[in-house]
């Protein structure tokens, strides 16, 4: 199972295919793979490509790995440099590459025409593959090497020395992956008490369910280290007592060899799976459940915390019940928001833990353990909202302006946006419109339901969408959109012309560039970005800014930091935590006084921090006095000031008319809502 599942593709000629293997092992053993994005100059072929391409050919063969962006040789590679022949390379691939050994298994039983190898595979092995290419691919391969021969009526056979070498081989049969009896009875590890809190709080809280979230997964898993849940334990236990941010990451980034920019994506994943909490600004610990998981050391309570925060993690065991192909598993996922990339870090989690097995290189199948654990977890029902399935896109909604607004940008509609935000970046003919079109929309309805003047353009020679705000000190600011929708959910440089984008840029006389999709992939448009100055922003990233602008009433000000680079995003991630923190000490301090009040005590925010310094939040003297402040500045009726001293920290208040306060407050704003 962890044998590379496809055989490596050099996009070479037959002839070329063993020379240029070699001679990029001696060359990165000579240590010239400095630079991934550099091509070297080759004997072997005569056109080289990148090293990062030629990567992609000699790892699934196990022969380097990728050490802070420079080409090694591992074992297996240095190996090869000491025995340069064709069967220590064939040996090396048997090992390495799925269902190459047992491709010659049956040429060595009989001669057979790549179509009947490929039958006897899929029949064998219950494999999903559609065409022959994966065979082909593998049966040429065996030819280069010396292993296999042509004869008659296009069938191939093994040679002697494939025969001699294929009985030094081991083998996968299909007997092997017979699943084990699932329906035995089996004891599972009693849930820890703060784990079983958070389940309890899922099963029981109205709208707990939906509130779990779909956040990107990435945890590190270098071939060194290859388990992904044993890592993330090593990574939290670094948390265990308090650290901050830098301190952290930096940790990760040296403990499994990557950069550390590498390791940014994976703090976002940690809180969102109720792993990490910020306890003061850029200080995190592990919570209370993931230090009861590092007691434990419990896989399945990983599973547990993981399933309390964050969608189809339980659900994907149910999936599973019986023997299905993985691409059924990903269309469920689907059905609770999550994209087939997140479904496999699940799956890849599960098969870890032992709640699934594969029964075959293409399906999975809960085992006994999985399944006596979903009995005991508050699982959801798969929920696609129905505005999403029936909505049309109409021709106003197409082409409109800032003067015509579509239907989405009702407040309303903001559930809506984010789902078909993510729906149309995978799905280039989404809405039955034309390739991009209804993802272009989405983005033009995103921006304008944050309050930007957002206009979809598109067309030969222009921008798809034109974005313009006032900043801070009233200037006018000015950015273009480029909404990449990709079926394969990977933006490359390929999708993307540098030279339309500078041109699309200088026509509008803008100062940002940002380009949306649904994720990106490789170095190559990452370097561009950068050198460019574009903005690459996720279809979910955005999708997440337009929740928190709709819930924290960020202003376009606030928002359009989001097309500043490098670091726009996570200064606007930054201030999207601190207005959450800001609003959460808000209603700490109102719980506060009015547990106060049933025993007629003021309190003052010296109190306060006094009483809540043990709590989660913690807030500090600073934080209070502006949370005082800002009582005095919304409305005089949510405190009532009791004695004002000359020192603010020791002024007490207790708890006023908050209730009819916020109604009143709730009421401008509707009323404020309706005028526009």
């Amino acid at each position: 199972m962890q044998q590379a599942s496809s055989a490596p593709n050099p996009h070479c000629g037959k002839d070329e295919m063993f020379p240029l293997t070699l001679e990029l092992v001696r060359r990165i053993g000579d240590g010239e793979a400095t630079d991934l994005d550099a091509r070297p100059q080759l004997s072997s072929v005569e056109s080289s490509k990148s090293w990062r391409k030629y990567s992609y050919v000699l790892r699934p063969m196990g022969l380097v790995q990728n050490r802070k962006g420079v080409l090694q040789l591992t074992p297996e590679g240095s190996e090869l440099l000491a025995d340069e022949s064709r069967s220590r390379l064939a040996s090396l691939m048997a090992e390495r590459i799925r269902l190459f050994a047992e491709v010659l298994m049956f040429l060595v039983r009989e001669p057979l025409t790549v179509e009947e190898v490929n039958a006897e595979l899929i029949q064998s092995y219950n494999l999903d593959w559609t065409t022959v290419n994966n065979t082909r691919l593998r049966m040429t391969w065996l030819e280069v090497l010396g292993l296999t021969e042509w004869l008659g009526e296009r069938k191939q056979s093994a040679t002697a020395e494939g025969r001699s070498l294929f009985a030094t081989w081991e083998v996968v049969t299909p007997s092997a992956l017979a699943l084990p009896d699932s329906g035995e009875v089996v004891d599972i590890p009693e849930t820890p008490e703060e784990i079983a809190a958070l389940l309890a709080h899922l099963a029981v809280t109205d709208g707990a369910q939906e509130a779990r979230n779909t956040y990107n997964i990435w945890v590190p898993s270098p071939k060194e280290d290859p388990n992904k849940i044993e890592n993330l334990r090593t990574c939290i236990a670094a948390a265990e007592d308090q650290l901050e941010k830098d301190a952290l990451l930096g940790f990760i980034a040296n403990r499994f060899g990557l950069k550390r920019s590498s390791v940014d994506s994976m703090l976002p994943f940690m809180r969102a799976a109720g792993l990490l909490l910020e306890v003061r600004r850029g200080v995190f610990t592990a919570t209370p459940a993931a230090k009861a998981w590092l007691r434990s050391g419990s896989d399945i309570d990983f599973i547990r915390i993981l399933h309390a925060n964050m969608k189809f993690v339980g659900e994907l065991i149910r999936a599973a019940k019986g023997n299905v192909p993985r691409n059924d598993v990903y269309r469920e996922g689907i059905t609770y928001g999550l994209n087939k990339d997140k479904v496999r870090w699940l799956t890849a989690f599960m098969l870890e833990s032992g709640l699934l097995i594969e029964t075959s290189w293409s399906s999975v199948q809960a085992t006994a353990t999985g399944l006596r654990l979903i009995e005991t977890l508050p699982l959801a029902e798969p929920h696609l909202p129905e505005a999403a399935e029936e909505l049309e896109l109409s021709p106003d909604l197409a082409q409109s302006t800032p003067g015509q607004p579509g239907e989405l940008d009702e407040p309303d509609g903001l559930s809506l946006i984010v789902e078909s935000l993510r729906r149309s970046a995978v799905d280039p003919g989404a809405d039955g419109a034309a390739p991009g079109v209804a993802f272009e929309v989405y983005i033009e309805s995103a921006f304008r339901h944050m309050g930007f003047r957002a206009q979809r353009i598109s067309g030969s020679g222009d921008t798809d969408i034109l974005v313009q705000w006032y900043d801070g000190n009233g200037s006018l600011r000015t950015a273009i959109v480029e909404g990449k929708s990709t079926s394969s959910g990977r933006v490359t440089h390929n999708n993307v012309s540098d030279v339309a984008i500078d041109t699309h840029k200088e026509k509008r006389s803008a100062e940002y560039v940002a380009v949306i999709g649904p994720a990106f992939s490789g170095d190559t448009i990452k370097n561009m970005a950068k050198r460019k100055q574009w903005a690459l922003i996720t279809a979910d990233e955005l999708s997440q800014v337009v929740s928190s602008a709709e819930a924290l009433g960020l202003r376009p000000a606030d928002v359009g930091m989001l097309f500043e680079v490098p670091d726009g995003l996570s200064r606007l991630a930054g201030l999207i935590d601190t207005r959450q923190r800001e609003l959460d000490i808000l209603s700490l301090v109102i719980s506060r006084l009015k547990t106060e009040s049933e025993t007629e005590e003021a309190v003052s925010a010296r109190d306060v921090s006094l009483i809540e310094r043990g709590s989660p939040l913690a807030p500090n003297i600073d934080e209070l006095l502006h949370t005082f402040g800002l009582f005095d500045r919304l409305d005089l009726d949510i405190v009532r000031s009791i004695e004002d001293v000359q020192d603010p920290r020791y002024a007490t208040y207790r708890i006023g008319d908050a209730r009819s306060a916020a109604k009143r407050l709730r009421a401008i704003a509707a009323s404020i809502e309706r005028s526009l």
